[in-house]
């Protein structure tokens, strides 16, 4: 899906182009008698941060789904490196706010490294009445111009983590956590450390935690080498089938391709099939469904300041494969035990 030219250009609207410094020039397209007044959204991703079949993945539908609903232009920028997505950053927020007409311009920004720029910068865009930002995720709203919203993970990687206590018969659950800093990573770490604790499994299991960076933004990429090492060396002995729980974004497909046939895993953000892997449970973020509806807000000039959504909203879910055999009771009480543990966590 990732370009080698590290941006994917929807709609044909504009060209692009970079200075020796690393700027990225938008030039008007040569075949338009016009420029476009139709609405643009900008997303600038995680470096490399698309073709993770997870997090960006979805957000990238969502926001192509409903631009087309509305008939907006879209373009979406994969940086290669850190210091060329805040080249990206700087680029369109000087032509946000130096654009002399009244086109709307939406810009997202799907990824925490950028935080620092973003709370620096986001008032120069209220020189236009015509730009927004959204910034996810975040539970700290923007103080000035710019909506936010964050997915509270703790409640569905709650029941996740009491779903692996029962279902899987692995004596060994890795926990994969991307970095310590990013704060859904953490949250749902936590979220589903506690559900696993909550109950007592008929296997004798132990609970393994690694995270993969130790750098804010760090661990959503990842060598299969280095999958291939951390999972060997969560084995207690050599026979152990270890069951993996990826929160990790795309780090986590390095993880899929190095497990060994009919391996136990818990997919995480969406349910990704595999006829030689036992992902029987599937934790899912639908941040899709949340961009979808976000953008239909700024189409109606509804943006709100800020929101958290849940497992009550049905932002997160649990989603079982055909071979579970949890009662639609048993599943109705944990779900709602792990709705009342996530609100009053955040006080909700």
């Amino acid at each position: 899906m990732k370009k080698s030219l590290s941006f994917i250009l929807l709609a044909g609207m504009l060209l692009t182009c970079c200075t020796k410094e690393g700027d990225t020039i938008y030039l008007p397209n040569p075949d338009e008698e016009q420029p476009s007044t139709a609405p643009l959204v900008t997303v600038i991703y995680d470096v490399n941060g698309l073709g993770d079949r997870s997090y960006n993945d979805k957000i990238f539908r969502g926001i192509e789904s409903a631009a087309k609903k509305h008939g907006f232009r879209t373009l979406q920028l994969v940086p290669d490196s850190y210091e060329q997505g805040l080249a990206y950053l700087e680029t369109v927020f000087r032509q946000m706010e130096s654009a002399q007409d009244t086109v709307r311009r939406l810009f997202i920004a799907p990824c925490q490294g950028y935080d620092e720029f973003i709370r620096k910068n986001n008032r120069r865009l209220e020189r236009n009445p015509y730009a927004d930002l959204l910034y996810l995720e975040t539970s700290t709203p923007l103080e000035g111009k710019g909506s936010t919203f964050y997915i509270d993970y703790y409640g569905a990687m709650y029941m996740g983590g009491y779903l692996c206590q029962d279902y899987y018969s692995s004596k060994v659950i890795l926990l994969v956590l991307a970095n310590p800093y990013t704060q859904w990573v953490v949250e749902a770490g936590k979220g589903f450390v506690d559900g696993f604790n909550s109950m007592t499994s008929k296997y004798n299991k132990t609970l393994k935690t690694h995270y993969l960076s130790n750098e804010p933004g760090g661990g959503f990429q990842l060598a299969d080498t280095t999958a291939l090492r951390i999972y060997q060396e969560a084995k207690v002995n050599e026979t152990d089938n270890v069951c993996v729980v990826p929160i990790c974004g795309g780090a986590m497909n390095a993880f899929f391709r190095i497990l060994p046939k009919f391996s136990y895993y818990v997919g995480v953000d969406d349910y990704v099939f595999s006829p030689l892997i036992n992902n029987y449970i599937n934790v899912i973020k639908n941040i899709d469904t949340v961009m979808e509806y976000y953008i239909d807000q700024w189409a109606d000039g509804t943006l709100p300041k800020h929101r958290t959504f849940g497992l009550r909203d049905g932002a997160t879910d649990i989603y079982l494969s055909q071979f579970h055999y949890m009662s639609r009771e048993d599943h109705q009480e944990l779900r709602q035990e792990a709705i009342r543990k996530e609100e009053e966590r955040y006080e909700k």
